[in-house]
């Protein structure tokens, strides 16, 4: 038996049962661990949803007032009991919200040779990590064996992660089921406006990671948010709708070339501290769309951008005599420094600045990020990247974050 199912025994299907007080097991460890990696994820504008509660395993007042701020943030009937639509926001679709035609998710074991919805969103869930290329193709919903090749890979990554326990083999049971809720946050359900969640606030982190996104991490399915899913999409050659389905969901792993996060672990996959640069491109038109729903008003058709969005992740914090962090962008072509902009904390670790001309165009220059200070003191360049990654497409939407 893996250790979380040992440590939070007794084993109860997520979703199988309303969680009420006084209601003991895995089921509840899961929403426990959940709610507590959202809060130090998250950074939703009206401040935290609330404080972190220990992971015991018992439906406890604790954990109630916990998803009772989880079903206020979200706009759900406010009852403190975990039933289908407050499970929905953690991606399960129970009930009326079942999914992909089901079975539910984590009500049977799965093995190859199985077929139903469950195995979309088995599939689903291993696609949004490094275990797409093994499954080799968006889900079917056809357990086949690329896909028990993918279930035995996650099963070792959690091995080495500490979570002891799992029978080596591709077989999807009890607590394969709950580490997916564990270490995979996305593919229970299509991602689409009006579908917000926890599944959303890791979208949003991927894409902030491939600098399509430089929004808030919030879990909701906003403007700016479907813009850079269909900015995605268009980068690989799919149908661009801004819904996030099986196909979005294995392109999205085949970016993300990341083993699942470490169990029960607050932080999500670090690889080395990184800066995204997202533009928005000038165009011809006389009220162009800007992502975060400001209407910027052009008046030529020059090759530019008109506004610069800079984001970097997985910075320390800054040392005396530093305070903050700042970015700065040069022209290439005369060697000067167009803007130097201090930045703000996003959450623990990242940090945003925001550079918006208004109608003057953008150079296509390296954008560099600095520890600074209040004083005007700047550190040596710490991040890196270049506005030339931004491109102004063929066929240009207005409002795309390039």
């Amino acid at each position: 038996m893996p250790l979380f199912e040992d440590t939070f025994a007794p084993y109860v299907p997520f979703g199988s049962r309303d969680l009420t007080v006084g209601k003991a097991g895995t089921d509840v460890a899961v929403v426990q661990a959940v709610y507590n990696l959202m809060l130090r994820t998250m950074n939703p504008p009206s401040g935290p949803i609330g404080a972190p509660i220990a992971i015991t395993g018992r439906y406890d007042p604790a954990t109630v007032q916990a998803v009772r701020a989880i079903q206020q943030y979200f706009g759900l009937e406010v009852d403190g009991v975990v039933g289908p639509q407050t499970y929905f926001v953690f991606g399960q679709g129970v009930g009326p919200n079942t999914t992909y035609g089901g079975p539910v998710y984590g009500s049977r074991s799965l093995q190859q040779g199985d077929t139903g919805g469950d195995v979309t969103i088995l599939q689903n869930r291993l696609n949004t990590f490094r275990y797409a290329p093994l499954i080799g193709h968006p889900a079917n919903g056809f357990f086949d064996a690329g896909t028990a090749k993918a279930v035995l890979a996650f099963k070792q990554d959690a091995q080495d992660n500490g979570d002891v326990g799992f029978p080596a083999n591709g077989i999807a049971g009890d607590g394969f089921f709950d580490a997916s809720w564990l270490y995979t946050f996305a593919g229970g359900r299509a991602i689409l406006t009006g579908r917000n969640g926890f599944d959303v606030v890791f979208v949003q982190v991927v894409l902030r990671n491939l600098g399509l996104y430089c929004g808030p991490v919030h879990g909701l399915y906003d403007t700016a948010t479907r813009f850079a899913v269909e900015a995605f999409q268009r980068s690989h050659d799919l149908t661009v709708d801004g819904v996030v389905g099986p196909a979005t969901f294995h392109a999205i792993g085949r970016s993300n070339n990341l083993a699942a996060p470490l169990p029960l672990s607050v932080a999500w996959p670090a690889p080395s501290p990184q800066v995204s640069v997202c533009c928005v491109a000038l165009t011809s038109a006389t009220a162009d769309l800007h992502p975060y729903g400001v209407a910027s008003h052009v008046v030529n058709d020059r090759e530019g951008f008109e506004s610069l969005d800079v984001v970097g992740h997985q910075l320390p914090n800054p040392e005396a005599p530093y305070d903050a962090y700042s970015f700065s962008l040069t022209d290439p072509a005369t060697g000067q420094v167009v803007v130097t902009q201090r930045m703000s904390a996003l959450s623990p670790g990242d940090w945003a600045g925001t550079y918006s001309p208004g109608v003057k165009s953008i150079p296509k220059g390296p954008v560099r990020v600095f520890p600074s200070s209040s004083g005007g003191a700047a550190g040596s360049p710490v991040l890196q990247g270049d506005l030339a990654n931004c491109h102004r497409a063929a066929s240009f939407s207005k409002g795309t974050a390039w």
